[in-house]
């Protein structure tokens, strides 16, 4: 009987970075992070600390918001993270984080249901989540702590504490974060691809065990165990994304249920992480009128790989005329938008865009200067006369590429 193939997928996505680097920028201890957390803090607007504590009073509470998206799959866009929260219906909103906090679906469904107040859930000397509150700052209850404050408002007011968590990530998304991340971006889609040459040939468990998964896969008995020994049967996963990570220092994992099947996600630290953006140094500043401007680095042969699809060729043809999100790529080409996410990704490895942080989305546009860049470097390569030449064909580059 043939093994069915374990659905595994690698994405680039700023889903979970997001609310990693929030963690890292609000928490008091130090972090793996420090440098970038010390630039990241000098951009912050002067009231973004009071307005970031009251949807997350405890720095533990942003890698938690991060769940509030389980039920939108794969790679998700800046604008797609922001349009995903504005329109989700509040009992969701509810749901996901408060899920989140209590372990027990009863003491949840009564909070929802107002069959119990949160301070009578939280007085519970019995409580099974005691240990676990402790940490979000709701054990021992106090009606007057900014946790208990927070989770208040977003059971009785859960339309006021979306738009506030809303405008707080509008401004760490404007203070520099979108800037950082497409700095990042290029590393890691690199790191994506590596992971993604790992993945080939290689089981799940060996994966797993390389990658130092904080879970283990077992084929033999078609399970996945926790460090907890709780178990999942692999049957039951629909899709496991592994995905390349600046920010996740402390290991985190996410194990979403929906309708009796499981997504899985393992943000895997890679390179340096966010420290790697200050070894990097400042943007180089630009020339002064008058003055000759350098022509940026281009990789030709990337360029062309990426202008060869026609898709993407149409994305660039629009971008071109006119900046656009990736909602309006979607609607313009009728395609969906994982897709247009895919090609954005494989544009910008090679140099093609350049993103701006406009209201919460991402107005994307063509790098002109690649473009016009791109002749004397196709020249400078084809028509070199020393240098080795890179002769590897598609179907090499596809079954001949291991990770170095």
């Amino acid at each position: 009987m043939a093994t069915t193939r374990f659905p595994l997928d690698v994405i680039v996505t700023p889903r979970f970075d997001l609310f990693y680097a929030l963690h890292a920028l609000t928490i008091a201890a130090p972090t793996p992070v420090d440098e970038w957390k010390e630039a990241a803090g000098r951009r912050l607007p002067r009231d973004f600390a009071r307005a970031a504590r009251r949807v997350a009073p405890v720095p533990i509470f942003w890698p938690l918001l991060a769940d509030a998206l389980k039920r939108t799959p794969g790679a998700m866009t800046f604008e797609e993270i922001f349009s995903t929260l504005r329109s989700m219906p509040p009992n969701e909103l509810k749901v996901n984080v408060l899920g989140g906090i209590f372990h027990h679906r009863r003491t949840v469904e009564a909070l929802l249901s107002r069959k119990k107040t949160l301070a009578e859930v939280l007085k519970a000397e019995d409580h099974p989540d005691a240990e676990l509150l402790k940490h979000f700052g709701l054990h021992p209850y106090r009606a007057d702590s900014p946790a208990a404050v927070a989770i208040s408002s977003l059971i009785s007011d859960t339309g006021s504490y979306r738009d506030e968590l809303g405008l707080v990530l509008e401004k760490f998304l404007q203070s520099g974060f979108a800037s950082d991340w497409s700095s990042l971006e290029a590393s890691l889609l690199t790191d994506a691809a590596s992971l993604k040459a790992r993945g080939e040939g290689t089981s799940i468990a060996d994966l797993a065990a390389e990658l130092r998964l904080p879970v283990t896969f077992d084929e033999d008995s078609g399970a996945m165990r926790t460090r907890g020994g709780a178990a999942v049967k692999l049957r039951q996963i629909d899709r496991c994304y592994l995905v390349p990570s600046a920010f996740n220092t402390r290991r985190w994992w996410a194990k979403y249920d929906v309708d009796d099947r499981v997504t899985l996600y393992f943000p895997v630290l890679t390179g340096s992480g966010a420290n790697a953006l200050i070894a990097a140094g400042p943007p180089v500043k630009q020339q002064s009128r008058g003055q000759p401007s350098r022509p940026p680095k281009v990789n030709p042969e990337s360029v062309f790989r990426a202008l060869g699809d026609t898709t993407r060729y149409a994305i660039a043809s629009i971008l071109a005329r006119k900046p656009a999100s990736s909602a309006d790529l979607s609607r313009s080409l009728k395609v969906s938008k994982p897709t247009i996410t895919h090609h954005v990704q494989a544009l910008r490895a090679a140099g093609l865009i350049t993103e701006t942080a406009d209201a919460g989305s991402s107005r994307l546009a063509l790098n002109r200067e690649t473009l016009a860049a791109l002749s004397a470097a196709a020249i400078e390569d084809l028509f070199s006369s020393s240098g080795e030449l890179p002769l590897l064909t598609t179907r090499q580059r596809r079954t001949g590429e291991t990770s170095t």
